[in-house]
This record gives structure tokens, C-alpha cells and sequence, in this order.
């Protein structure tokens, strides 16, 4: 009577090709899976840049104008917390009251400052007008040195300042001493302002290089920030 069976070379024939199949199968798996965490990760790249690019260039441009300062690593200005119009008495030109166009203004305008016509950053930080209570008069210690032509002024309170850290590879945003992390795996940055002239506003350029697993992007955005009115 015939036994049925398998031979010892069959069984190791069958061994080897189900390997083979078994690598192959792995191989075409693995290689999806690699392919798909480097898009995720691309994407997540991409996605950091734009959200750092966008939440500059918002700020940025609704900084008090003329606040900008820049060099190779860092970026700070002054946001504007409140703006509007303002008056100055005829008589002695030193009662000035104003008009706060948002909203809802504060009640208290302790912690803020104001400023007119400014021309640098140094203007808020040494000629910038300490606020106090709730009243929107103010008296004046000496005559304005200059005004604006639409009678606008900004109030403001804390400096922004963002910048590139090298040795963490990252961006970082700071204000009051208390610095958070925006963007990572960031390989250089770059902020450049050009001051404004007759012709144009100032003009913020911002440039990003961000890389992940030896691959690198680069990101460059202009903002223009209107000059005082």
C-alpha cells in the first residue's frame, strides 16, 4: 500500500519559497510604511512652517508701527493692544484726551503705555506715555515732539521678540521673560527689516529652513507693515 507524504527535500523547498514569499511580502510592507511616516512627517513640517509664517505675519503686521527691530537670529516688536484717535488742548498743549476705537476698552489702563508718531523702537521705550486708571485724559508733562497727521495713537504694553536658537534647533517666542517653543527641527532662520521710506511701508522678511531625516524645506515671507498716518 502507498503512504502519502512529504519528502524532506519538498518540505525544505516548501520552507524556502514560503520565506522568500514571507521577505518579499515584509519587504513591500515596510517600505509603504516608511514612505507613509515620511509624508506624515513632511506634512508635519510643512504644517509647523506655515503656522509659525502665518502667526508672524499676523503679529507682525498689527504691531505699532515703526516698533521693528531685527537682526540675524531675532525679531521684536510692540503689538498694539488698543488704538484710536486723540485731541490736545489748544490752550496750553499739554491736556490730551483720547478716543479708544476698539470695542471694548480697558477699564484700568494701568501696565500700558502710549505713543504717538513714533519713528524707532527706542521712541516706546524711552518717549512712550505711562497710562493709569480708567481716565482718557491725560496731562501732559512737556508739549508733544511731534504728531501725527490723523491724530492716531497706539497703546501698547509688552514687547514680543522672537528667535532662532541655534543649538536647540528651534524658534522661540518671548514676552515678559516667559519664552515658549513655536518650531522645532528648525536648521536656520533668518528676520531682516527694511525701514520704510516715502514710497513704501517697512517690510519684514522672514526665512525659515526647516529640516527632518536629511531632507530640508525652505520657507521665505515678505510682510509689510504700514508706516505711522
Amino acid at each position: 500500500m502507498r503512504q502519502l507524504g512529504f519528502t524532506l527535500i519538498e518540505m525544505i523547498l516548501t520552507i524556502i519559497v514560503g520565506s522568500i514569499i514571507v521577505l518579499g511580502i515584509a519587504g513591500f510592507v515596510e517600505l509603504g510604511a516608511s514612505g507613509y511616516a515620511d509624508t506624515v512627517d513632511r506634512q508635519r513640517l510643512q504644517t509647523q512652517a506655515r503656522f509659525v509664517l502665518e502667526k508672524m505675519s499676523r503679529e507682525v503686521r498689527h504691531s505699532v508701527p515703526n516698533s521693528i527691530e531685527s537682526d540675524s537670529d531675532c525679531l521684536s516688536f510692540y503689538p498694539i493692544d488698543y488704538s484710536g484717535f486723540y485731541s490736545v488742548s489748544a490752550a496750553d498743549n499739554l491736556s490730551l484726551s483720547f478716543i479708544v476705537g476698539n470695542e471694548t476698552p480697558p477699564s484700568d489702563y494701568s501696565g500700558y503705555s502710549m505713543i504717538i508718531n513714533p519713528s524707532r523702537q527706542s521712541d516706546l521705550t524711552d518717549h512712550g506715555i505711562a497710562l493709569s486708571g480708567a481716565s482718557n485724559t491725560i496731562t501732559l508733562s512737556e508739549p508733544l515732539d511731534s504728531e501725527s497727521i490723523a491724530n492716531r495713537h497706539y497703546i501698547y504694553s509688552e514687547l514680543v521678540t522672537y528667535c532662532f536658537d541655534s543649538s536647540a534647533s528651534r524658534i522661540t517666542r518671548e514676552v515678559n521673560s516667559n519664552t515658549v517653543q513655536v518650531a522645532d527641527s528648525v536648521e536656520a532662520a533668518t528676520f531682516n527689516y527694511s525701514e520704510p521710506t516715502l514710497q513704501r511701508g517697512g517690510i519684514v522678511h522672514i526665512g525659515l529652513t526647516l529640516s527632518n531625516n536629511g531632507e530640508s524645506s525652505n520657507f521665505q515671507q515678505d510682510v509689510q507693515v504700514l508706516n505711522v498716518p
